[in-house]
């Protein structure tokens, strides 16, 4: 019953739904609000995909010295976003707060990020100005983390200049080899495993990740899943501009 938006940003377009969700619950606009994406494969994603040169026909392999591209996923997800008290008031189940967000343009390249993570960045610094917390509170980050050579040394140049020294010390983790890249439906997939991470007390594992490139130096949580009690988690989702 109240306003609706189709949010069309490509790989970062479920993630800002969240974040627009939020917002509207914050101006007292809603109590309560639904905000997720959904994306199925087809051929003409795959074409472009193919034409960029981004697909890799093995499984894909984030953050690894020979990662060679993404390989494309198609799902869904969605989260109920509720302010506190409404929440309090059903007696509802509480997965995690959404504490902030942030939004930037790189304005570098139609489709590249910018080679030292510029915008992705500003991203990351303007979510935890949103949320009021310091680096030192991120407990764990799960990554756009895509397993194209641009996109992964991008993502890991924006966390080292984000968390400083303390960088190699966060768990960072992409579930894209396990899901594959599910583009418009990323940013609420990795949303849900952010929460399930913090409710149930694990950190998803980046499947397939054997050995990071040289000079990368981050935790990226190889091969299995790890048991960990974290309180604060930050969710990146990147998209072409």
């Amino acid at each position: 019953g109240g306003p609706r938006s189709t949010i069309m940003t490509a790989c970062s377009s479920s993630a800002i739904a969240l974040g627009v969700a939020a917002d509207l619950i914050a101006s007292g606009q809603v109590e309560r609000a639904l905000a997720g994406g959904a994306e199925g494969l087809c051929r003409l994603t795959l074409a472009g995909f193919g034409a960029l040169r981004a697909l890799d026909p093995e499984p894909c392999r984030p953050f690894d010295a020979e990662r060679r591209g993404l390989n494309l996923g198609e799902g869904a997800a969605a989260v109920v976003l509720e302010a506190e008290p409404v929440a309090r008031a059903r007696g509802a189940r509480i997965y995690g707060r959404l504490l902030g967000y942030g939004v930037t343009a790189d304005a570098h390249h139609m489709t590249a990020p910018h080679p030292e993570g510029a915008g992705a960045a500003r991203a990351m610094r303007a979510a935890l100005r949103d949320a009021g917390l310091s680096p030192e509170a991120i407990g764990y980050i799960n990554a756009h983390g895509t397993a194209t050579p641009q996109n992964d040394s991008a993502e890991t140049a924006a966390i080292k200049a984000v968390f400083g020294a303390r960088a190699p010390e966060i768990p960072v983790s992409s579930i894209k080899a396990a899901v594959g890249h599910t583009l418009g439906a990323a940013g609420a997939i990795e949303a849900v495993a952010s929460l399930l991470a913090l409710h149930q007390g694990f950190l998803p594992p980046t499947v397939n990740h054997r050995r990071a490139e040289d000079g990368f130096g981050l935790d990226y949580i190889p091969g299995e899943a790890r048991a960990a009690r974290v309180d604060a988690v930050l969710s990146a989702n990147f998209a072409f501009g």
